[in-house]
């Protein structure tokens, strides 16, 4: 045995990256321009290729071969230590444990969806990784001190847009560098668990990053596969899931919660971390495909039973709680049974909306493990932010054209095939016509050219597909509406431009009218063709709840972050921290040089650091022990 390592991760060097992004702001990410016309083809392209390689070539059969029994990470014994207090490593330099003695109490910090743009990911790891935090609780008028997490667990999507080495290295391995690129002993441990854009590479980055049994930065890396199990204190388990690209869980894994609940004792409780809410994901979607109600995470409930009181997700990038509190045989709330599922997506990626759920209730939809009568119903407990606030950041998306400017090079190329298909290069009217003469000659020719009418079907086809897939219902009415807005505006100001140099400026139609016609069909498609977008993204999700990732990541919302903070005390009580930030820091100044403080902290002479605060979002979640039946 080894004592502490106490140099092998000391950091020596700051990294090019790092030192670079610590001095120089525009050396720091943005965040994802979603509707950029090369990242539009490059996440398509990635999406595509995961989805396919992913049906034929599961990476979670690959590492689950010739692996070793399943195991557990044990957080309930104390680290062993030697006679003069030194924490005992072994050859990896990962704590050994004193079988003898009983682990008190544990932190863990829980946060998903990060690696987006720079300001909002450090703005939660600066805090995140801070030794306490000290928060206040608007509700109760009360403050709470909190201790940085003993366990970090990384809730699913890393980095964004898409998986690779870069990326990782750009959007979330620097910005937590900056943020604690060392930490004295006792170290930390991080988890990950994979969400779909973790999956866009085959996993291969986030395996080599979290499954190698290495460091990332301050925190040890101790976990093996992407899928793992926690003991904790207090007859506490954390489960993490990987629900790859198809929101199921495969056989080997099934295999190897099976062998974790045959090692959990009556009493056990556990902490379910999944990579998305598939509680709201089948009620909000489970009459239109019944896909969400048979997935393997509903066997993991029954397989667990109703040992599962806390249920944590991200991939929805906000704050939700959902709560279920029994009643005790005297018809009083039973506090210890209480079971709460908790959205938490809010690392650093762009908000998504809170209003396109307005269910207050939701239920159990595993109905064929137990009858109707026995149903949970679960209560809306809060949203962050809330419904109302949601409702007046989605207008946002009626100035869609200003926040997505190169959108409109997409319209503006469709606006442009749809006329030539139309016109082609010849004259496309008499130059005494009137608008209306226009008019009727753009329609008669789209109408009657095989070549118009191909194009046409094929862009109603392409806004078809853009449609919500959920409802085949919503697809077909509203993608049809959308694409024939776009093919009614394409001609609409093909016959104005037609009309305006022809009848009004009465220009000859040669290669000069010709350049003016096509700048500016391309001027119009681009203005109006974003505006009709914008448009449709906003009715869609206010009127019929549809479109709130597309409609969310066109406003690219930096605000409105949260993380959780988790606390089994000496007595057993579970408590949950949801800690929220209505603002982020957007100003940083390099902070003074040590091992394990950031290396960057907020700019205290911008106003914005005042709201940029780390507060409770609802009062702490309680879950007391159970009382022995013995």
């Amino acid at each position: 045995m080894k004592k502490k390592h106490e140099t092998s991760q000391k950091p020596s060097f700051i990294p090019p990256l790092a030192a670079r992004m610590r001095y120089d702001h525009t050396a720091r990410p943005g965040m994802v321009n979603w509707y950029n016309p090369k990242q539009l083809i490059v996440t398509g392209i990635k999406t595509l290729l995961s989805t396919l390689f992913g049906l034929y070539s599961d990476f979670r059969l690959i590492e689950a071969y010739g692996q070793s029994a399943p195991r557990f990470e044990d957080y309930s014994k104390a680290i062993k230590q030697d006679e003069q207090g030194n924490y005992v490593t072994d050859k990896q330099g990962f704590y050994c444990l004193d079988e003898s003695r009983e682990r008190e109490e544990v932190w863990i910090d829980y946060v998903s969806d990060l690696g987006d743009g720079f300001n909002s990911t450090y703005t939660i790891a600066y805090y995140l990784s801070r030794p306490t935090l000290c928060l206040e609780d608007t509700d109760s008028n009360h403050s709470h001190i909190t201790s940085r997490g003993n366990i970090l667990v990384f809730g699913g999507d890393q980095v964004y847009p898409t998986a690779n080495k870069k990326a990782y290295e750009t959007r979330l391995i620097t910005p937590y560098y900056l943020a604690m690129r060392y930490s004295e002993h006792p170290h930390p441990q991080v988890f990950a668990i994979p969400g779909n854009h973790d999956w866009y590479d085959g996993l291969v980055a986030f395996t080599r990053l979290f499954c190698s049994r290495k460091w990332f930065n301050g925190w040890q890396a101790p976990q093996q596969k992407s899928y793992f199990a926690i003991k904790l204190p207090h007859h506490w388990w954390l489960l993490g899931t990987d629900v790859q690209l198809n929101s199921d869980i495969d056989g080997p894994q099934i295999k190897f919660f099976e062998s974790i609940a045959e090692q959990m004792q009556e009493g056990d409780r556990v902490i379910l971390c999944n990579a998305e809410p598939y509680w709201v994901s089948s009620s909000k979607y489970g009459e239109y495909d019944h896909t969400y109600n048979e997935n393997n995470l509903f066997f993991l409930e029954k397989l667990l039973k109703k040992q599962i009181q806390v249920f944590i997700a991200g991939d929805q990038h906000h704050y939700r709680r959902f709560e279920f509190v029994p009643e005790d045989s005297k018809g009083n709330p039973d506090h210890s049974k209480k079971v709460v599922k908790i959205t938490a997506g809010g690392g650093g990626a762009f908000l998504h909306p809170t209003h396109d759920f307005k269910e207050q209730y939701i239920k159990e939809h595993f109905s064929e493990q137990i009858t109707s009568k026995e149903k949970r119903m679960f209560k809306r407990m809060k949203d962050f932010p809330d419904q109302q606030k949601s409702r007046q950041l989605c207008r946002g998306n009626l100035l869609f054209l200003a926040k997505n400017k190169t959108f409109g090079i997409v319209t503006s190329i469709i606006y442009l095939i749809l006329a030539f298909a139309v016109f082609g290069v010849d004259s496309p009217s008499p130059p005494d016509g009137s608008f209306g003469d226009s008019l009727v000659i753009t329609i008669y020719k789209a109408t009657h050219s095989i070549q118009a009418i191909f194009w046409m079907l094929i862009i109603a086809g392409g806004f078809w597909l853009f449609t919500d897939t959920h409802s085949r219902r919503y697809k077909w009415i509203a993608g049809c509406i959308h694409g024939l807005s776009h093919i009614t505006a394409a001609l609409l100001i093909n016959s104005g431009v037609i009309f305006l140099l022809r009848s009004y400026l009465e220009l000859d139609w040669g290669p000069g009218t010709l350049a003016l016609y096509m700048l500016f069909m391309a001027i119009g498609g681009w203005v109006i063709g974003s505006s009709i977008m914008g448009l449709y993204l906003y009715i869609s999700l206010n009127v019929f709840g549809r479109h709130s990732n597309e409609a969310f990541s066109s406003l690219k919302v930096e605000d409105w972050k949260n993380f959780l903070r988790i606390h089994i005390d000496k007595e057993g009580n579970l408590t949950i921290y949801p800690i929220g930030l209505e603002k982020i820091v957007t100003h940083w100044n390099p902070a003074p040089l040590t091992d394990t403080g950031p290396l960057l902290e907020p700019d205290v002479k911008y106003p914005e650091i005042r709201k940029a605060v780390p507060k409770l979002i609802e009062s702490p979640i309680v879950i007391y022990p159970r009382i022995s039946s013995k």
